[in-house]
């Protein structure tokens, strides 16, 4: 372990919502830091700027949250700010907060994907004020392009947490769980094609459910969204656009891929992203919409491969991607110290 740290962590951690999310990757992150010896504190950024008038919107207390963050600062003396998605902070405050806290390392960290223009541009703007910043997808050549100096941008694989992800889904047998297959997700861009193909060839008796906000369903939060996800033998993967190639980048998913495999569910994911360099064979690959339905069936068909896939998934992505290992290697590669053991690529861009 390195030498005790004091880490301030700026984002989204969702008071006005009663912490629905609070299993997002910065609360993942602050674990993984803690379980490591360091003092954290969370700054949530969005709540505060709410709170920061009477009017009780984010834009209206832009300037307080800044001047808010800055006090924080001068008083905590952080050894290292990590930034998530702080879009209401002015890129001058960066500079505000090294003059205020002299020895300070700042870290930015963007979940997003790379066709999402809009917040892409604003993750870049504020990296150039980092010492590090670090990004879920691990397509180089596109990363190079985002114009960041040298020797700044990393790869950052969705982190997995033992507290939040604890269920085994691949210890029960499909006959035992809700569902022999199951999408929790939105239905934007093309992901409800996507399911029809699945649905249609699907054979007689297959219990396959879509929910959290696909098909105009509800959505589901809290801890009611992990323990449905786990009451499913499998869960494909879906990409918003699996027909578009441009939105298919190396090793980029959304944060269901922590969770599908952290909660031991035997998780299909299309091929072109190739998420098998992270998690080998613990995950199943397919084509196209003809093969995800192919796999699914062979699984439905063949339970113990299914339970022995799941298995593989979880152990991997709680042994290799578990919030402590890629805190620690958020932490070396911003402080300049140390060479924490990880398995995926962590020179810079």
């Amino acid at each position: 372990m390195s030498k005790p740290r004091r880490i301030l962590i700026v984002g989204n951690f969702g008071r006005k919502g009663l912490y629905r999310r609070y299993f997002n990757t910065e609360a993942k992150l602050a674990n993984g830091f803690i379980r490591s010896g360091h003092h954290v504190l969370n700054f949530s950024d969005r709540d505060h700027a709410r709170e920061a008038t009477i009017w009780g919107t984010q834009k209206a207390g832009r300037r307080k949250l800044a001047l808010q963050l800055l006090e924080v600062a001068t008083h905590y003396q952080p050894h290292m700010i990590l930034f998530s998605h702080v879009d209401l902070l002015p890129n001058s405050l960066f500079q505000q907060l090294r003059d205020t806290t002299p020895d300070v390392k700042l870290a930015a960290l963007c979940v997003d994907a790379l066709f999402r223009d809009a917040t892409i541009a604003r993750f870049v703007a504020r990296a150039q004020e980092m010492d590090t910043a670090f990004i879920t997808t691990g397509d180089r050549v596109l990363l190079k392009e985002l114009g960041l100096p040298g020797g700044r941008l990393y790869f950052l694989p969705n982190p997995v947490d033992e507290s939040m992800e604890s269920e085994r889904a691949f210890e029960v047998r499909r006959e035992d769980l809700g569902f022999d297959g199951q999408f929790l997700g939105t239905g934007i861009d093309k992901r409800e094609a996507q399911l029809d193909a699945i649905q249609v060839g699907l054979p007689a008796g297959y219990r396959f459910h879509c929910g959290g906000k696909a098909y105009a369903s509800e959505r589901i939060d809290s801890t009611a969204f992990l323990l449905k996800l786990a009451d499913s033998a499998v869960c494909p993967n879906l990409p918003l656009d699996d027909l578009n190639t441009k939105q298919l980048h190396k090793l980029y998913s959304s944060d269901r891929i922590a969770q599908t495999l952290g909660q031991g569910v035997t998780t299909l994911t299309i091929k072109a992203c190739q998420l098998s360099e992270l998690y080998e064979d613990g995950v199943v690959e397919y084509e196209n919409r003809a093969s995800l339905v192919e796999h699914m069936r062979d699984l439905f068909h063949d339970d113990e491969k299914r339970r022995r896939i799941g298995e593989r998934g979880h152990f991997i992505a709680h042994s290799r991607t578990n919030a402590t290992r890629i805190a620690n290697y958020i932490l070396s590669r911003t402080m300049g110290e140390g060479n924490p053991e990880i398995f995926w690529d962590g020179s810079p861009v």
